[in-house]
């Protein structure tokens, strides 16, 4: 096993716990229940946390793409793959299912239920499965830690994507099977797209330069 493959365990393994974990209690309790159980406790603080956090799994990814054009394309290019691979999975499914989510599920079967609202985030009524959000998080995510390399950065890597996963049912926009199908989906498009990134390692090939360098070298043309 290479030292990288070592490295990634500290991702994959509590991800694999995580991953049944979450399994377990969707089998185990009604969607209903868990969701209550799961947005049971809330604070101002809170609500103010994952209002903002959850752009882990919107804006953030695509802003990590444009920094990382700075220093190699083919970093840039793997974690912009994986987002749209996974966005096109995500989307499909969604049209697919057009599962309701939350409001609407709670509005139409439990009415006397009142969720937790955050203030300033806007709730959505359907195409709940899977969650896109949490797609685009644990995609990001898991290419981060697979390309450093480095067990601290898996470490963190996990815990930043199942705390985005878990802003998406704070906030009631998904249940608990969204945020488990969406991980899935972006862990393995991170995953599969990784043999091509590490392809590109080519020292000198156009894959290895930076949007730096080649405003560099242009600007070293025109003098």
């Amino acid at each position: 096993m290479r030292q990288n493959d070592k490295n990634f365990l500290y991702f994959g393994i509590p991800y694999a716990v995580f991953f049944f974990g979450v399994l377990a209690l969707t089998l185990a309790y009604s969607k209903s229940e868990l969701h209550m159980a799961l947005t049971a406790n809330y604070s101002p603080a809170m609500d103010l946390f994952f209002r903002y956090f959850t752009e882990m799994g919107a804006s953030i990814p695509y802003v990590m793409v444009g920094v990382l054009l700075l220093y190699r394309f083919r970093t840039s290019l793997y974690l912009l793959g994986s987002l749209l691979i996974g966005a096109l999975i995500t989307n499909g499914l969604k049209r697919i299912f057009s599962i309701p989510r939350p409001k609407t599920y709670f509005s139409d079967n439990f009415p006397d239920v009142v969720l937790h609202q955050v203030e300033g985030v806007g709730v959505h009524a359907w195409n709940s499965f899977p969650s896109g959000h949490t797609t685009a998080a644990f995609a990001m995510m898991a290419c981060i830690a697979l390309m450093a390399n480095n067990k601290y950065v898996s470490m963190l890597c996990i815990v930043l994507a199942v705390l985005a996963g878990y802003s998406r049912i704070y906030l009631s926009q998904h249940f608990a099977e969204d945020v488990l199908a969406g991980s899935f989906v972006g862990f393995t498009c991170a995953l599969a797209l990784y043999p091509m990134f590490r392809k590109m390692n080519v020292p000198g090939g156009w894959a290895d330069e930076s949007l730096r360098s080649v405003v560099r070298r242009t600007e070293n043309h025109q003098n």
